[in-house]
């Protein structure tokens, strides 16, 4: 009797401890009362801290736009704030936090005036530094990146791609050879350790089924190599990101669909050496073993049924998804990769078209409907673990099918400590994690709420506008929005507050 106790007690503490091994806190939350002024743009900067920036009214005698930018360190406290002024012919297009600075790089919107400016703010002391980049092309924007004191930017000139390097000291545009002839995508610009940078494209092989193109030039701009993925002639390999391992081989993993097609069907794993030579793995969504979980049980059921049936019969049952593919990731000695799958979603409007509507003669004059755009609707996200020789390890999934956007965006968040992977994203007012172990489920879905300030806080339905979830440094995330909140006990504090705010979010 007393051993099964001992058994008993020592099975109910490892569940406990299980349970515990994936809790989500949130020690540090950061407010400011915004009124009915615009959120800010939030850029995390690593152990830096957290850069803020949004353009101000601006109340001196210039003409120019003010801007503002506050630096958070880690406890989320103020360590600077200062205001700068830009052209009013310029926006802002993108940022970057690279080497302890943010790089904030604004497009002028003046006729005929097809310039850069790139404003670089020091996290350690708030200095800040202003370039002037010369553009003679008319491109639309796609990214940018840099390395050491050269910027790389890319974008899309007559439907084309186009990467122009510029160093910020010769003060020189150079356009990057190899891109302009080719009616490809850009994927991914990804700068190396060893100071080379990656442009990875999607574009037609001479089969004209779409595959991969990886360019890699040096710090200058030099092309070093041009490697295509040779896919099967009945795929194509349709988005992909790329890892560099220590041997110099160049692990590229994304997603393929049927040849001209732009569902994807699976998971393909390409290990690719500098000489172009490449092994690429294929993996059907059919042959996951996780792939389906964010389906119901029953309707799980008869999809694994229908599988089973076609493996006896020695046929392959095909899926198509629409799948982003948002990271390959370098964990100790593997390689995980995260998607997420979407659908767009659509609804009928109708209306009393009357005599004058564009539907009269079909709905004979009492009611005209149409067809409208309502967002992406996601299911779920998929993470695979990969040695270096593409080999499958393990496959995972998360439920995400309370989200709906009108933008593609990436919604979940990977932390990878130790065998322990989180997954984690925010959608409304709450924090949603589950956390695995290869395919195993160490932590179902749990829900937390978004936590305020203080204990009395109160937040109405829909007074909560989430902005967004990131990666911050370690272990470490943080969310961030606005919310209007009523607090009717607390001393000093208002009756109702708009604030913008930002958490610190991390596992216990």
């Amino acid at each position: 009797m007393k051993s099964s106790a001992l058994i008993y007690c020592l099975c109910f503490y490892l569940i406990l401890a299980g349970s515990a091994i994936a809790q989500i806190a949130q020690p540090e939350r950061f407010e400011l009362e915004v009124g009915n002024d615009v959120g800010f743009v939030v850029a995390p900067a690593a152990e830096s801290g957290i850069f803020l920036f949004r353009e101000i009214e601006n109340t001196y005698s210039s003409t120019d736009n003010l801007w503002e930018v506050y630096l958070l360190d880690t406890t989320l406290n103020i360590t600077w704030r200062r205001e700068y002024f830009i052209n009013p012919n310029f926006i802002n297009i993108s940022h970057l936090f690279i080497d302890g600075k943010l790089h904030l790089l604004f497009s002028s919107k003046k006729q005929g005036d097809r310039s850069l400016s790139l404003v670089s703010f020091s996290a350690i002391s708030g200095e800040v530094s202003n370039y002037s980049i010369r553009n003679f092309i008319p491109f639309a924007f796609f990214d940018f990146k840099m390395i050491n004191n050269t910027v790389i930017i890319g974008g899309y000139f007559n439907y084309r791609p186009l990467v122009v390097l510029y160093n910020l000291e010769e003060q020189i545009p150079r356009v990057l050879p190899g891109f302009f002839n080719d009616r490809a995508q850009l994927i991914e610009m990804k700068v190396n350790d060893n100071n080379t940078f990656d442009i990875i494209l999607s574009g037609p092989s001479e089969e004209k089924n779409t595959t991969l193109f990886i360019n890699t030039f040096d710090k200058f701009g030099n092309l070093l190599k041009k490697i295509s993925l040779d896919s099967d002639r009945s795929k194509s390999l349709l988005f992909g990101r790329a890892e560099t391992l220590e041997n110099q081989n160049q692990l590229v993993a994304g997603v393929y669909g049927r040849r001209r097609s732009e569902y994807s069907r699976g998971v393909f794993v390409a290990n690719v050496n500098p000489y172009g030579e490449q092994k690429i793995k294929y993996y059907n969504y059919a042959e996951l073993e996780n792939f389906f979980n964010y389906m119901k049980a029953r309707r799980e059921k008869r999809v694994i049924s229908r599988i089973e049936r076609k493996k006896i019969k020695n046929k392959k049952i095909k899926f198509n998804y629409r799948l982003l593919v948002h990271e390959l990731i370098s964990h100790e000695d593997q390689y995980i990769l995260l998607g997420e799958a979407f659908y767009p979603k659509y609804k009928t409007i109708t209306g009393n078209g009357g005599l004058f509507s564009s539907g009269w003669a079909l709905n004979r004059g009492l009611h005209n409907s149409s067809i409208v755009f309502d967002g992406y609707r996601y299911t779920h996200a998929i993470i695979l673990g990969f040695d270096k020789q593409g080999n499958l390890l393990w496959d995972n999934s998360f439920e995400i099918n309370d989200v709906v956007s009108f933008e593609l965006e990436q919604f979940v968040h990977v932390n990878a400590s130790g065998d322990r992977v989180d997954l984690l994203y925010v959608f409304e007012d709450a924090i949603r994690s589950k956390t695995i172990k290869g395919s195993q489920v160490l932590e179902g879905k749990e829900e937390n709420k978004v936590r305020l300030k203080y204990d009395s806080d109160k937040i109405e339905d829909k007074n909560t506008k989430i902005s967004g979830l990131n990666k911050w440094y370690g272990d470490v995330f943080l969310t961030y929005g606005t919310q209007t909140i009523q607090n009717l006990r607390t001393e000093g504090v208002g009756l109702s507050r708009k604030v913008f705010f930002v958490n610190k979010v991390l596992f216990e």
